[in-house]
């Protein structure tokens, strides 16, 4: 019951860090009034729009990013092992990209070259940081590690590693300096060239997967924290959503720039905590 309460939370909790972003945004001086549902009014308006059918395939990629998704938030939820659940959120974003480069749509196919790119980076980080959270925990199931940060505080050996799943969290949102290029001027996926390929339905099914996908990494991060995890999920939500208005801040970074930064920041950081566990 605790892990269907908990499936049905992360669910919704990615959508309302949109929406309170949104209010947030609205109330601050100089910034045009943005209706605070919006995410969710454009998500329900696309499912209720009929798709151009320019692009057939998308349909099946969509569909099954979207079940990948559901499956690796049942994994996360259920403390399966980390690389398990890595593999499976792979498997969708794989699907985005190929179902993204399978149109004739010019900037699809370029903004699905790019989203490659940060694959590659976000997936490399990702199993450098199972190398060295197994060097410390000795395993990589997520529950076995949500116990041991209660107990042992293994945030405090694995820092580096904490920073590095973050900036993939911060990857997938195209926050910061870690934006490929792939979103436009809107904070949503809509507003994204990697989804220009996919509509109606289709592109209302990827942008669930997305918030899904957001909040698994969300709740990975959350095992780390020595508290309470349904304290620690808000803790890393409430930081993600700080980052968000952070953004607002931050000159937009051109992709191959984005992508060194990466490397540096999510893959070299994890090699350093890797090193420092290693030999100390």
């Amino acid at each position: 019951m605790l892990k269907i309460a908990w499936f049905i939370a992360i669910i919704l909790s990615v959508p309302v860090i949109y929406i309170a972003y949104n209010y947030i945004n609205s109330l601050m001086p100089g910034q045009s009034k943005t209706y605070a549902l919006q995410p969710v009014y454009r998500l329900l308006k696309f499912f209720g729009k009929k798709d151009d059918g320019s692009n057939f395939p998308s349909y099946f990629f969509s569909a099954g990013a979207c079940l990948f998704s559901l499956i690796a938030l049942y994994m996360a939820v259920s403390g399966y092992n980390f690389l398990f659940v890595v593999s499976v959120l792979s498997m969708m974003d794989l699907l985005v990209i190929t179902g993204a480069f399978s149109s004739n749509d010019f900037s699809g196919r370029v903004s699905a070259k790019r989203g490659l790119s940060r694959f590659i980076i976000w997936l490399f980080a990702s199993i450098v940081s199972s190398a060295t959270i197994y060097k410390v925990c000795r395993t990589l199931k997520l529950s076995e590690i949500s116990r041991l940060s209660e107990s042992n505080c293994i945030i405090i050996d694995l820092p580096f590693t904490f920073v590095s799943l973050f900036i993939i969290l911060l990857m997938k949102g195209n926050l910061m300096h870690f934006d490929f290029g792939l979103s436009g001027t809107e904070m949503s996926v809509f507003g994204d060239a990697l989804y220009s390929p996919y509509s109606g339905w289709s592109l209302a099914v990827i942008q669930m997967a997305q918030w899904i996908e957001m909040g698994v990494w969300i709740k990975i991060l959350s095992y780390f924290l020595p508290v309470v995890k349904s304290v620690s999920y808000l803790i890393i939500s409430v930081l993600y959503l700080a980052f968000m208005l952070l953004d607002r801040f931050i000159s937009t970074v051109e992709w191959k720039k984005a992508a060194r930064l990466s490397w540096g920041w999510a893959a070299g950081m994890s090699l350093i905590n890797f090193i420092y566990v290693f030999y100390f």
